[in-house]
């Protein structure tokens, strides 16, 4: 009876020993692993961190995010195990850059509808040396179409009020508007408004064509 007592209290030695062997060993492991584990995380994470700094400079904006690669919704989790980079920009900021890389559009050209050779003076109604009869006649700071008197305008007999010429070879693509009238003897002529009389004196009688515009 005594011999069988001590093989049945051996037996269960053994099996309490492995089982504590066991229980260590799986406990050592465990923890082991995870701190592996943690620590590979913390390096992707502080590699991701990089990355994502990256990001921001060479895109300009802080609206950047990294995505699980088999995650691409933008309300997704970020998941810092092997991820795919997924970087957002603001939609406002993506319209902002397409109209600024658009070029920008052609003035169209004015379509000139006839050309004449006519003889050019000009006149200078507002200058206080100015002589009633010579250099104007009635109110010289109103023209005959009831406008101000101003720069831009000519005063002539051979178009319309309102209509619009050009005279490139004196003064390249500036636009003047027929808004006065001379005496009734000029008939092929456009006196062209300056501000001084030395001006006008300076101008003189010139000749060249004048592109009346549509």
């Amino acid at each position: 009876m005594l011999r069988q007592s001590s093989s049945s209290e051996d037996g269960s030695l053994n099996i309490a020993f492995f089982s504590v062997l066991t229980v260590s060993l799986l406990l050592l492991f465990v923890f082991t692993d995870g701190e592996a584990v943690l620590e590979e995380g913390e390096k992707e994470m502080a590699v991701l961190s990089s990355v994502e700094e990256d990001l921001k400079k060479n895109l300009k904006t802080d609206d950047i995010a990294l995505y699980n690669q088999n995650s691409l919704l933008v309300d997704s989790v970020p998941f810092y195990r092997n991820p795919s980079v997924l970087a957002l920009k603001k939609e406002e900021d993506t319209k902002e850059e397409e109209v600024e890389e658009k070029a920008p559009q052609k003035e169209e050209k004015e379509v000139v509808l006839e050309k004449r050779w006519v003889e050019l003076t000009a006149y200078a109604p507002l200058d206080p040396g100015a002589i009633e009869g010579m250099c104007f006649s009635g109110n010289p700071r109103v023209t005959a179409s009831g406008t101000t008197t101003r720069e831009g305008i000519v005063a002539t007999n051979m178009f319309e009020f309102g209509t619009r010429i050009r005279i490139p070879s004196i003064y390249g693509e500036r636009v003047f508007t027929v808004e006065d009238r001379m005496s009734p003897r000029y008939t092929n002529t456009v006196d062209i408004f300056v501000p001084t009389r030395s001006e006008a004196v300076s101008f003189g009688t010139q000749r060249a064509y004048v592109e009346v515009l549509k």
